[in-house]
């Protein structure tokens, strides 16, 4: 099991691997639905961390795979980390794959209302990523391949 990047001493933490299949989604939410009510986190912090990594989830196997893995690929090539850690009044989740990265500093996010006026129905999950989460970093291709980090207060 990989520890997360800076643990504290004691410091429980859960690692789960997923296959890129939107299948797999559920599981992750439950994850953090019990990881955010172990640490006392508020429904409505809890349903907006869920939703936040939910669509990033979502967004690595659209966008960084290019959709759900063939059956029988590896969890390494196509796959996707998680690491819950509860950390002094906050949750910290991890996830790292290995798909192609973007420059998440330079994604725009859109206003959601002119982008429902033009008729689109897709396409908003920076805009809840980037509203719903206090402290988010993205590093791209590193050693450990695209890690992005999602810190939410309890």
């Amino acid at each position: 099991m990989t520890r997360p990047e800076n643990p504290a001493a004691g410091e429980e933490y859960v690692t789960l691997h997923i296959p890129s299949k939107y299948v797999y989604l559920r599981t992750v939410r439950q994850l953090i639905t019990d990881a955010c009510n172990e640490a006392g986190m508020s429904e409505f912090n809890t349903a907006q961390l869920e939703m936040a990594v939910d669509e990033s989830c979502s967004n690595i196997i659209e966008h960084g795979y290019g959709g759900e893995s063939e059956a029988g690929s590896g969890l390494v090539e196509s796959g996707i980390r998680i690491n819950v850690v509860e950390d002094a009044g906050r949750i910290v989740v991890e996830l790292y794959d290995r798909g192609t990265g973007f420059e998440f500093e330079e994604f725009q996010v859109l206003n959601p209302d002119e982008y429902l006026e033009e008729g689109h129905n897709r396409g908003l999950g920076m805009y809840i990523i980037k509203r719903f989460i206090g402290e988010i970093s993205y590093e791209q291709n590193g050693p450990r391949g695209n890690v992005l980090k999602l810190v939410k207060r309890t």
